[in-house]
């Protein structure tokens, strides 16, 4: 997360060079000023959508965890418009005095959404996994789900503290690091630490979510399919003695398994996306991080400099990940739109100003 590191190790002597750039290079650069805003303001409209449409009883699996991540994505966007918009636009304020603080703030916040993400998939694959549908209350009951969120909201912000303590400002836009960022124990124990709690748990995870949502997927729609069709001959050979009730409280049934297999289907596209979008930005710190350790070692051995193009290319690595994880936030709200009747209703009721409440009078649509 903290981009200064590449900034520093990219020319460690401080020298200008003249190597030719390659072309790829400078476009990504010149498209960057126009991307950057347009994801940010839209993935901060959205997710304050999403945040009021969750608020209302719209009732989804793992609900909780998913309107606390609206709440955080709002906050990570917004110091993303801090710490970014002011390089390409000189007109807007920079905070130069507490950029450092902003900065481990962004990590706090981008510790606490992977984790809340993760917490509210396995919520829903263990859901999934129970014999008799999605209505047991595992991770989300009230209780549960506070305690759980408090823990990673204080581990994401213990997680951020050493980034306070790394680096230093020497003027107005420069950073050096400290004596803390030069010891063992942030360069190899806090590293890996880091490493192994934001990428490969949530990348082993993620792979088994997949496989048991696809799994589980598979085996309740042929059991949904096969309930629908022994139902439907019931009612076929009874036809002299329909019972109207039933009839409408079978349809609402068949609703809420339409509406399970959606939300399975919705945390399975979240997590495709998260691969997709998510997982390039935490390599990328990963063997940047790796890169400059060794710019560090060749500048502590030698008195050459760098040419400084792979640390500039390491620059647009890290810009573009970190734009793709802003295009994963504004998309999240497409995804809940798609896979979410019931989202959809309580969208549709807030834009035509009506009392929003998503939830029937019957009381089997509370259950999803």
């Amino acid at each position: 997360m903290d981009r200064y590191e590449f900034e520093t190790n990219r020319d460690p002597l401080g020298h200008q060079t003249t190597s030719i750039f390659p072309y790829w290079i400078s476009i990504t650069e010149n498209q960057m000023p126009y991307l950057y805003p347009t994801c940010l303001s839209s993935g901060i409209v959205f997710s304050l959508l999403t945040m009021i449409a969750l608020a209302q009883h719209v009732y989804l699996t793992s609900k909780p965890y998913l309107f606390i991540q609206s709440i955080i994505d709002t906050i990570f966007l917004i110091i993303g418009v801090i710490l970014t918009l002011p390089k390409y636009y000189h007109f807007i304020p920079t905070f130069y005095s507490g950029k450092i603080y902003i900065n481990a703030l962004h990590y706090a916040c981008w510790f606490i959404v992977i984790w809340i993400f993760i917490i509210a998939c396995l919520d829903h694959t263990v859901t999934c996994i129970q014999s008799n549908g999605y209505n047991e209350k595992l991770f989300c009951s009230p209780f549960k789900s506070r305690n759980i969120i408090i823990l990673i909201i204080i581990m994401g912000t213990i997680s951020a503290i050493p980034q306070i303590f790394a680096w230093e400002p020497t003027n107005e836009n420069t950073f050096r690091p400290t004596n803390l960022k030069t010891s063992f124990l942030y360069e190899q124990i806090y590293f890996w630490y880091i490493q192994i709690i934001v990428l490969f748990i949530p990348l082993f995870s993620i792979f088994v979510f997949i496989g048991a949502l696809l799994y589980t997927f598979c085996k309740k729609r042929e059991h949904y399919l096969l309930n629908d069709h022994d139902q439907h001959q019931h009612n076929h050979i009874s036809h002299y003695t329909i019972n109207y009730g039933n009839n409408e409280q079978d349809s609402i049934q068949r609703l809420n398994n339409r509406e399970r297999q959606n939300l399975s289907k919705l945390f399975l596209f979240s997590c495709f996306l998260h691969l997709l979008l998510v997982m390039p930005y935490s390599f990328v710190i990963f063997f940047g991080k790796l890169f400059s350790r060794e710019q560090e070692s060749k500048h502590n051995t030698t008195t050459t400099t760098t040419t400084g193009s792979l640390g500039r290319e390491i620059l647009i690595a890290y810009d573009t990940s970190l734009l793709l994880v802003y295009i994963n936030i504004l998309m999240r709200f497409f995804v809940y739109i798609i896979f979410s009747g019931k989202f959809r209703l309580c969208l549709r009721k807030i834009f035509t100003c009506r009392s929003c409440c998503c939830s029937s009078n019957k009381k089997n649509l509370d259950d999803v």
